[in-house]
């Protein structure tokens, strides 16, 4: 079925009331992969937020997307309003907002995009020179970014997270946005291993502050549900097939 809900149309003042309002329900269209998606389901699953997943049938609804491009959100708030939500880390920010997840002040909020921003590149970087290769290229490829890429962002981030008092945490005593996107870099870089590569730099021994915010994530009562769950362990398998692990 490629029918996607309808976004409404009304003044921004209205649709501004609905994406602050609680207890919206969530529909998102995405691949059966974690990829952009995963810190999107991630933060709708802590929230809390009920959501279902749309199937994908790409080749129709591509045209009916805001960029032609995945992952697309519809919020529908309690007073009846679709929400139509694009660009995979817009989404990200948006539900880091309702969720509180930005930190106190325009400080706290400066710090968790830096550090999330960082990441990020991270992310960006594994895709483009370790995920996009095959074969042998893969492991010298992936060995190349341990040493070089990922050793400076631990360096940065290590450092960082023990200027914060070693909890856990990137900003203060709670969880944000920066932690839970730190949380996913592990999960990812540890489940896409290129067999044959040299062992991923990041355990609790040789990074203990990135690893106690990994920590401090999974620990969070809905997440450590969604791991365990077929859903979950489903996504896992089609992120290992769709870049040929298995």
């Amino acid at each position: 079925m490629s029918v996607l809900p309808t976004a409404t149309k009304a003044a921004s003042e209205v649709l501004a009331k609905a994406a602050i309002a609680t207890g919206s329900t969530y529909k998102i269209l995405y691949f059966a992969i974690h990829g952009r998606g995963e810190l999107i389901r991630t933060l709708m699953i802590q929230g809390g937020d009920k959501y279902e997943e749309l199937p994908v049938d790409w080749a129709v609804q591509k045209e009916l997307t805001p960029f032609k491009c995945l992952p697309v959100v519809y919020e529908t708030a309690a007073s009846g309003e679709t929400l139509e939500l694009s660009e995979s880390q817009a989404i990200e920010r948006y539900l880091a907002r309702k969720y509180h997840l930005l930190g106190a002040n325009a400080w706290e909020e400066h710090l968790v995009n830096r550090y999330f921003n960082s990441t990020d590149a991270a992310q960006n970087s594994f895709g483009t020179s370790v995920l996009g290769v095959q074969g042998d290229a893969r492991v010298e490829a992936a060995n190349t970014y341990y040493k070089e890429t990922l050793a400076k962002w631990i360096r940065l981030h290590e450092e960082h997270l023990k200027q914060n008092g070693s909890n856990g945490h990137y900003v203060g005593n709670g969880l944000t946005l920066a932690d839970y996107k730190t949380a996913l870099l592990v999960d990812r870089l540890l489940l896409l291993h290129p067999k044959g590569a040299e062992a991923v730099p990041l355990s609790e021994q040789a990074t203990p502050n990135i690893w106690k915010v990994r920590e401090a994530v999974h620990s969070q009562k809905h997440i450590a549900q969604w791991k365990k769950s077929e859903r979950c362990q489903e996504l896992d398998q089609g992120t290992l097939k769709m870049f040929k692990f298995i």
